[in-house]
């Protein structure tokens, strides 16, 4: 993504000019205000709001898809895998 090692940050999705990056925010997440990332490089932090965030990410060509975590079964939702008969 463009970053140094440990600054994972939703910020480096304006690196991803091939648009193969997915981004998934928890609808928790985006309860909160302001939220904290690093701008590309682990040595600083900065401060957010959810609805700028998401308004960078789209103008980088990402919406973010908004997930219930919660909510969501570990399995992702495949449930138990079918008997085998033989």
């Amino acid at each position: 993504m463009g970053v140094t090692p440990g600054a994972v940050t939703p910020f480096a999705a304006i690196n991803d000019t091939e648009g193969r990056v997915r981004i998934l925010f928890d609808r928790a997440m985006l309860a909160r205000a302001p939220l904290n990332y690093h701008p590309l490089a682990n040595d600083r932090t900065t401060a957010i709001e959810p609805a700028d965030l998401v308004r960078f990410l789209e103008a980088t060509g990402h919406r973010p898809e908004i997930v219930d975590f919660d909510a969501a079964e570990p399995d992702g939702g495949a449930g138990p895998a079918p008997a085998s008969n033989g």
